[in-house]
């Protein structure tokens, strides 16, 4: 069974890859073993990696070389054409929206009326003896938590010196 030149190019640029990472040593022992074994296979990608060897080594004897000038990287940055129209539109919403709440007129005593609140239960006057209880101690045990001493009191429960 041949194998076809999309897996043979695919494998081959995974092997480059790696082969550009051998000279620095990045290379884990698996990927150290199957370069080994595709450059014993692929005479090309095994000239590739002898080539970025030598480019590896040279770069690391030369002797950096100051530049003539120093670089430098201009950068435009443009203001995009809609954010002027985005910081206008918001400005009209906010406008827009201290119009309606100023034109509303204060609700009449008929309409105040009508408005339902909200009932809020209480559901501690239901709750059993042993909850208000503890309720209680944990309210003492705040009152009483600048101290160093474990109250006398059996069942108070304080919080870690």
């Amino acid at each position: 069974m041949a194998m076809t030149s999309y897996a043979r190019a695919a494998l081959c640029e995974r092997a480059r890859g790696w082969a550009s990472l051998a000279p620095d040593d990045e290379l884990s022992e698996l990927e150290r073993k199957l370069l080994d074994s595709h450059l014993d296979r692929c005479p090309a990608c095994a000239s590739f990696a002898l080539e970025v060897a030598a480019v590896a080594k040279a770069l690391r004897t030369a002797r950096p070389e100051p530049l003539p000038q120093p670089v430098t990287v201009t950068v435009w940055r443009r203001r995009p054409a809609y954010a002027s129209i985005r910081s206008v539109g918001a400005a009209a919403a906010v406008a827009l929206m201290a119009v309606g709440i100023a034109a509303r007129a204060p609700l009449s005593p008929i309409e105040q009326d009508r408005v339902d609140l909200p009932r809020v239960t209480n559901f501690s006057n239901t709750a059993p003896q042993r909850e208000v209880e503890l309720i209680n101690r944990r309210t003492q045990n705040e009152v009483a938590r600048h101290s160093r001493f474990r109250p006398d009191r059996e069942g108070l429960a304080t919080r870690p010196i």
